[in-house]
Parts: C-alpha cells; structure tokens; sequence
C-alpha cells in the first residue's frame, strides 16, 4: 500500500511541478505549509466523514486545495468530505495546487459494519407441554443457528420452543458467520390448574336446570376459590354450577380460578323447542374448525387432515380420506395460528395429511410441524383436478361408486362429503364441460360401476356426465334445493336423529364439520341465515321429527337461534 501512495504521489508532484513552471511567480514568494484536522480516520462502510485542510501561513492568495483518494473504491473524497464505500485502506491527500510541495495526508482505514440482531423477546415463561416461537432480525440477512442450554428443560427448532420439564434455560441464536448472537432466558413451570367442565355445551328449556361440574387438577392454590359466570344472565342463570334457562338465546357459562389462572366454558342453549342444541363456533373459521375438533375428538386422533381456510378447492375431497383415518380436519392460514397449532399439540397425531400444494399450505408450516416430531404426508396436484386425484388414490378406493362435482361449486361437494365419508366413496372434482385428463385416467384405471353427478347442466354438462360410469344427476334449482335433494337421495343411510347445521354462504365450517357429521352418520343441512328456504324447512318437518341432537357450526352471525327454531319448530 505504502508503494502505491507513493507512485501516486509523484505523479501529483510531477504534475504539480510542471504546472508551477508554467505559472509566473512573484519574487516576493512566502514558503507555505499543508496541514490536516485528523491524521487518521476509521470509518465502516455507508458512513462519511469531513476532513478540514488548512494552508498557512494565512491570508496567501490561494486558500484551495486539491484532494485525492488513493482509491476511491474504498473512500472517495469531495471537497474534504469522505464517503467509505468498501472495506479496506484508503490514503487522502489535499495538495496545495499553487506549491505542489506541499500537501497532507490522512490515513482511512473502511471496515464492514457490524451486524445487526435482535430476537422478539428476551425472557420466556411457558408451562410444561407447551410451546411458544422466537423470532430473530439480522443485518445483513443471513442464516441463524439455535441452541438451548438444556434442551432437556427447552428444546428449539427453527426458533420454536418446546417446554419439556420445570427449570430454566437459555436459548441462544447465533449469526451463520458467527459474529452476532442473542439470547431469550425460558423458565418451565408446572401447568397451572386446569379446570374442565363435565359438559361443553348444553341445551335446556326455558325453566329448566342444570348442573355443571367443575374438575380442577393440580389443586387452586389455597388463596384462589372457584367462579361462575354468565355471560347474559337473562337468558341463563348460573349459581354455583347450576343453570337456569331463563329466556330463549344463548351464553356462555365460565368456571374461572379466582387468581384468573385457568378457566373452562359451557356453551348453553336456551329454546322452547326441548333439542339439544350443540353450538360449535368461533370467533374465526380457524376456531369454529378447532371447536368442532375438540368435540368430536375429545382423546385426541393419531391423524389431522390439515386444509388452507381461505380456499376450497383442495380440500373439497377430504372428508372421506378424514374419515378413513378418524381424522379432524382443521384449518390454516398462510401461517399456522396458535389456537390451531394449540389444538394439534392437544390431539397429538404422528401423522398430518396437507391437502393441496405449497401455494395454499406453504412448506414453512410443514417444517414447523416437523420440528415438533409430526409427519406430514403432502396430497396434492398441478390443479384443484389433480388433487382431488391424489386425495382419492389415498383413501385407497378404485370399484363401486364415486361422486363427481363441479371444482367450482363447494356447496354441492360439502353437502355430500359426509355421507360420501361414511360409505367410502371418493369425491372427485371436473370442469363444466371437460373431464380433465388426470380424472379421466384415475376413473379409466379404476373399477367403478355407479356414479353420481352432482349439479344441472349449468354445472356439469351432459358431455361429462356421459363420460362416467352409469351416471346419475342429482339436480336442484339452487344450492340449498340440491343439498336437500342429496339427502333425500341418501336418507336410508343416515342416522337422522343427529344432524349438522351450516351456513350455506361460505364454505369453512362446513368443510370443517363434515369430519364431525361423517363420524356420527349424519348429514350437513345448508341454511340461508336471512333467508331461510322453505325447501330446508320442509325437508326438517317431514325428516327431522325425530332429531334429539342438533350441532350448530358457527356462531349466531352465521347460523342464528332464530335460525334454528324456526327450523325445529314443534
């Protein structure tokens, strides 16, 4: 380097001489003097700096000097001001154009910046069995490592914590280059008290009493006492543990720890009709499916069939394939929530099925199941066709009947799913006017000897339809005509004395709840919340009389009280 400022020197000295030769001087010539503020300068990349040059004696004719950067790749230079621009050494120079003798320099030296990371939270306290994620920004972005203390007390995968037994430890994310860490500190505790309820849900007549029994385990501390709660005590009272229905409606009754620790909830329906009303629903799509899982898989399944909530193609097929393996079908968004990664955690499977491809269920949800030792079983296709294929060859059927749908209509494939479910029957998807290749070949493969079309002609044209085996249309002038009319078509093998009750405006919860139907026999009846059809009011006269138990998949937005009353009017 020394070498270089040196070349470079001369050649500003050499042309610095010959332009003094070229300048008259004045006989009366006063010897000057360069000098700089800062000798030497560090700086890292991105930063700049000023350098103050000063010629004296002062008050001569010329107070300019000219700067030059020995490589302006590393530091470049303007009038005094330095711009650090790579890593490395840099001399600057400022010369005194009318005596090139005399000039400064000021060493550079330019270093990388230091990276930058931090983590979303420092200090963690979980409760044995449960998980909580870190999350780490870096500048510049690269790959992190993480590394628990004790992973017997915490382990880490890819930032999400796993709380194994009481203690505490640290868990460390490093920088792949190794210059930057952070560090969360995670304490174990015992589960708080865990209160459960003898029913989650209850229905009673307007006078009539219950009495809910609260179980709590580990014991409240001796300071905490047990409270009850109503949420509208003029539809239901509550004292105690026993529930008053006052008023037809619904509320929700909770049994909390004192130091608010822990608490469980009953949701109560209070009719005039005397059927046990089963609402199951949540604030979102994603709770509604976790609440229905929860009630129709209270032990726990070894299998979850997991789907996208914010589209229905891939999943339209899945409720045989749920029902095959005893499968909840739960919902996700672009990332897994909690409530739902919570309710996977509770049933605790070895083995998920994702329906559809990384663009609806994205490969980081995969990986984060993974992590927390579950095997996933991807099903899918290039197109919605194809991955009702997939889901078909899973469930392992290939003679008898199948069940075909418009891939664009999930009223109709929602409406059958339970009872294709129960009788093992594939559900595969087609377009208006063409069968697609991959559903013609799987069907040509095959042995099937009966289908069923599910829709008009506006649906599913006569073209298709005489392309599947002994086909049989199942029609209706509208959604909630033809779900009454694939009911109908299969009543002989329902159990009607339980059924499902949908909204028919979107498809969530009942795609959810045709896992829950399926397992009890039974069927989805879509409703019209604003509207209610009097084809559905018909069907309920003459084929719900004898129904004892009525699960309701949503909340009062989406299925109302009202709904339900006129709809089991005695």
């Amino acid at each position: 380097m020394k070498k270089s400022y040196s070349i470079t020197l001369i050649c500003f000295v050499l042309v610095f001489s010959l332009l003094a030769t070229s300048i008259p001087v004045s006989a009366n010539t006063t010897s000057t003097s360069v000098s700089l503020d800062k000798s030497t300068v560090v700086l890292t990349v991105g930063q700049t700096d000023t350098l103050t040059a000063t010629i004296l004696p002062a008050g001569i004719a010329n107070q300019n000097v000219i700067w030059m950067s020995s490589n302006p790749n590393v530091v470049d230079v303007f009038n005094g001001t330095l711009m650090a621009r790579s890593e490395g050494t840099a001399y600057i120079t400022a010369i005194n154009p009318s005596e090139s003798s005399n000039y400064a320099s000021c060493i550079v030296i330019v270093k990388k910046p230091d990276s930058e990371m931090s983590i979303n939270k420092t200090t963690a306290t979980l409760a044995v069995g449960s998980t909580d994620t870190l999350t780490v920004t870096i500048s510049p972005n690269q790959a992190v490592t993480w590394k628990s203390s004790n992973p017997e007390i915490v382990e880490v995968f890819n930032g999400t914590l796993m709380a194994r037994k009481v203690g505490t430890a640290v868990v460390t994310a490093t920088a792949a280059d190794g210059s930057k860490s952070v560090t969360c500190t995670v304490t174990v505790n015992n589960a708080p008290a865990s209160i459960t309820l003898n029913k989650s849900t209850a229905t009673l007549a307007i006078g009539e009493a219950q009495t809910l029994i609260a179980t709590i385990s580990p014991a409240l501390p001796s300071n905490a006492y047990l409270l009850w709660q109503s949420s509208n005590p003029s539809i239901v009272s509550v004292s105690g543990g026993v529930i008053t229905g006052l008023s037809s409606g619904s509320a929700v009754i909770t049994a909390i720890a004192s130091d608010g620790s822990s608490s469980a909830t009953c949701t109560v329906n209070v009719t005039a009709t005397g059927i046990n009303t089963i609402r199951l629903g949540g604030a979102n799509r994603y709770e509604t499916s976790v609440q229905i899982s929860k009630n129709g898989w209270p032990n726990g399944s070894a299998y979850v069939v997991l789907a996208t909530g914010n589209n229905y193609p891939d999943a339209l097929s899945a409720a045989p394939l749920a029902q095959k393996y005893n499968a909840p079908i739960l919902l996700t968004d672009k990332t897994l929530p909690q409530i739902t990664l919570s309710e996977i955690i509770r049933l605790q499977p070895t083995q998920i099925f994702i329906c559809g491809g990384t663009g609806v269920v994205s490969k980081a949800i995969e990986t984060q199941l993974n992590n927390i030792g579950i095997t996933t079983e991807r099903l899918e296709g290039n197109d919605r066709y194809a991955t009702s294929v997939a889901i078909a060859k899973k469930l392992g059927v290939t003679s008898g009947e199948l069940i075909v749908v418009n891939g664009y209509e999930w009223s109709d494939a929602l409406s059958v799913s339970p009872i294709a479910a129960k009788k093992g029957i594939p559900i595969l998807l087609t377009d208006k006017d063409i069968l697609p290749d991959s559903v013609k070949s799987f069907i040509n493969s095959s042995h099937f000897s009966k289908s069923y079309v599910l829709g008009n002609t506006s649906l599913i044209s006569n073209q298709v339809k005489t392309k599947l085996p002994d086909s049989e249309r199942i029609e209706g002038s509208d959604k909630y005509q033809r779900n009454i009319n694939i009911l109908k078509k299969f009543e002989d093998s329902l159990d009607l004395s339980k059924i499902c009750i949908a909204t028919g405006a979107d498809f969530p919860d009942a795609l959810s709840g045709s896992a829950l139907a399926a397992s009890l026999s039974s069927a989805i009846v879509l409703v019209d919340n604003s509207n209610l059809k009097s084809v559905t009011t018909q069907y309920s006269a003459n084929s719900l009389k004898q129904t004892d138990d009525v699960f309701v998949f949503g909340l009062q937005a989406v299925v109302s009280d009202n709904v339900i009353s006129k709809l089991f009017a005695k």
